[in-house]
């Protein structure tokens, strides 16, 4: 049996118990003692005498210690039972209390600060997987690395998912009024001293920030891993277009884990009951919501094809304004959310929150692993946590205002150029994103295939592309899974978009998802002479295509690359349905004049067809990066009529562009380029 042929809901669900048998060896406790995991029978809310907090001292840092680190301060950790807690809505959700243990494994006296982690994922479920291995409290299981360093862990399942009642709706707004109502139940209880934190990763970082905008007043700081800024311009609806690849993935994922409920009635037979009837209605929500959904979204419904309350409601970066915690915001090149995690965090930095940004390499799950594991540069994530919340929750003196304000990985780097002291280190710290000293460059296309800083002197002839056999989308119920199943249709199927939007959890891992010199997608491919020195790009890019097309729309995508002798290496990505090519200039980005970063409306009032034949500038965002084309190397940008693995055509817009052809134009007046931010060398510290 073929891997790729798995039922999607199975493949998602191997995949994210595959990746979480990896975390859960990943955490490292430099603690000679094991903790244990000893249940309470029942959560007892007799009130406990007040344990005054001791004065502790700054945590210097040895000349041999790479990072903040403390001992810790309770030899256990001791999980309550499971307990279900009543929204402000009428149901019911899933909490999980992880508390400081003595040494007979009985929770410590006295009040502690509070971290609370919201899941999509079944914490009950994941929580039995890993047993309290250290190093996942942002997954919102018992982790003792923290727990047992005098912090309560409270996980609770969302609403809709795990053991809580009621139906998923992708952070819809019944799913975010229960973020807030966990704030509120946690700061009523007496294990809490009215410190609060919120963390987590991706679906968790997300319902982080969610509460910390619902609750600015009683969340303290907030620790937030590959985070959701935009839902629509940064993931589901890229470019104007749908991701249904990713959306499959990621809604089949969340379905299933949501209805793995029987282990959690073995082990906890009093809420039998309970869990069977949450996991019904997990189940019922594939017809009441689900499906329609999927419906809506192929059939061209205005609320899902189109910027609204819809999105707006889903998108953190609406309301980043309302966030007053010190922040810590992670990302990475080839995330889900590579575009949004620099926003959010310079959102919180106008907005004056003290604010911190680390971007790694690479894709989504594989930075669930790889940030748990620290070097010269860039500390462990638990460590970072670690030092953030002792930092904002306890008033200890940690060295976080030592921390750079931006610290990001760079493609390609260190090179065979650079300076002998930084030759281990693939990371530059600055004080801002995007880079300070930025400065726009633009390069042109020419028909002859080339690329370079100089405009078109005299009309050249046009190449042409043909708009691709369009996908196959299929949604349905088979007992109580969702089946979800795409079928790309471009040559995108191995690509470094398929295996981004697959959360770098494609397989197999074949070559040409990291060298598109033998892809099957339709291109125009423009390469630079070979660089006479490093080039370092960092930041967004925008490439300004004009076009026409034989039909009334049409899609361009467009990906920027560094070849050498033996790789065509893909760095970044963008596309854009022409139809929705309105920007909005006043919240699009502009470095010395350049526009580089467009700001799409997206809404059904500025959608404007082609006319078959007229001439149009298509303003295209590319994705962020930071990345060098290294000396003797090409800067290439390839353009195409279609990226099925990073968006596709609903069945109207299907309809629109049946049978066009797209030319893309060079002339003085209709000049083809991309603007590049172009870092000097000597910044790379």
């Amino acid at each position: 049996m073929q891997w790729n042929y798995l039922a999607p809901w199975l493949r998602g669900s191997l995949l994210v118990l595959f990746a979480g048998l990896i975390l859960a060896c990943s955490g490292e406790d430099k603690d000679p003692q094991v903790a244990t995991d000893r249940s309470v029978e029942a959560a007892t809310e007799t009130p406990a005498p007040e344990a005054p907090e001791a004065s502790l001292p700054k945590q210097s840092l040895p000349n041999d210690q790479l990072w903040y680190q403390r001992p810790y301060e309770y030899p256990h950790m001791v999980n309550l039972p499971p307990q279900f807690v009543t929204m402000s809505t009428g149901k019911k959700l899933s909490v999980r209390v992880s508390l400081p243990a003595n040494e007979e494994g009985v929770p410590a006296p006295g009040s502690f600060p509070v971290i609370l982690t919201q899941s999509g994922y079944n914490t009950n479920l994941l929580s039995l997987l890993f047993m309290g291995a250290p190093g996942n409290l942002m997954l919102g299981t018992p982790d003792y690395f923290l727990v047992r360093r005098g912090y309560v862990q409270v996980a609770v399942d969302a609403l809709g998912t795990g053991a809580s009642e009621g139906g998923w709706e992708l952070f819809g707004e019944e799913e975010q009024i229960g973020f807030a109502d966990m704030v509120d139940w946690v700061q009523q209880q007496t294990w809490s001293n009215g410190r609060l934190g919120v963390a987590g990763v991706s679906y968790m970082a997300i319902s982080s920030l969610f509460a910390a905008q619902r609750r600015p007043d009683d969340i303290d700081a907030v620790f937030a891993s590959l985070p959701l800024g935009d839902a629509m311009r940064g993931i589901v609806g890229t470019g104007g277009l749908i991701n249904a690849h990713f959306i499959r993935t990621w809604v089949s994922i969340t379905q299933v884990l949501s209805t793995q409920n029987i282990p959690a009635m073995l082990a906890y037979p009093g809420h039998m009951q309970q869990l069977m009837d949450s996991t019904q209605q997990h189940v019922d929500q594939i017809d009441a919501f689900y499906l329609p959904l999927i419906e809506d979204a192929l059939w061209d419904a205005p609320h899902i094809s189109y910027w609204g309350d819809f999105w707006r409601t889903r998108s953190p970066l609406v309301n980043m304004d309302k966030i007053k915690a010190p922040t810590f915001i992670f990302g990475a090149l080839d995330d889900l959310f590579q575009r949004d995690e620099p926003l959010l965090y310079e959102q919180l930095k106008q907005n004056g929150v003290d604010a911190r940004l680390v971007i790694y390499n690479g894709y989504h799950m594989a930075n669930f692993v790889m940030s748990h594991i620290g070097n010269e540069q860039v500390p462990p994530i638990d460590y970072l946590m670690l030092q953030w919340f002792d930092r904002y929750l306890r008033d200890m003196e940690t060295g976080t205002e030592d921390i750079p304000a931006v610290v990001q990985y760079v493609k390609n780097y260190p090179t065979e150029r650079t300076p002998e002291p930084y030759r281990n280190d693939s990371f530059i710290s600055t004080t801002d994103w995007p880079h300070p000293a930025a400065k726009p460059e633009r390069w042109y296309l020419h028909a002859d295939h080339r690329l370079s800083r100089s405009a078109p002197v005299a009309e050249e002839p046009s190449l042409l592309m043909s708009n691709p056999e369009h996908p196959v989308m299929r949604a349905e119920r088979k007992g109580g899974l969702l089946i979800f199943e795409v079928e790309i249709n471009d040559g995108t199927r191995c690509s470094r978009s398929f295996d981004q939007w697959m959360l770098g959890l494609a397989l197999p891992k074949s070559e040409c998802i990291y060298n598109s010199r033998d892809t099957e997608q339709q291109r125009l491919v423009f390469e630079s002479e070979p660089m006479p020195e490093d080039y370092f790009i960092n930041g967004p890019i925008q490439a300004d295509l004009w076009i026409t097309s034989t039909v009334s729309d049409a899609v361009v995508s467009v990906q920027i690359e560094e070849i050498s002798a033996q790789q065509d290496f893909p760095l970044t990505n963008g596309q854009l349905l022409a139809s929705m090519r309105a920007v909005d200039r006043t919240r699009s980005r502009y470095l010395e004049g350049e526009m580089i970063q467009p700001y799409h409306v997206l809404t059904q009032a500025s959608a404007l067809p082609l006319v078959p034949g007229e001439a149009v500038q298509l303003q295209i965002e590319v994705f962020p990066t930071s990345a060098v084309i290294r000396k003797g190397n090409k800067l290439r940008v390839s353009v195409s009529p279609s990226n099925q693995a990073q968006g596709m055509l609903n069945y109207p817009r299907q309809e629109a562009t049946e049978g066009g052809v797209t030319s893309l134009l060079f002339a003085p007046e209709q000049p083809s380029s991309v603007v590049l931010p172009i870092v000097p060398l000597t910044e790379m510290n």
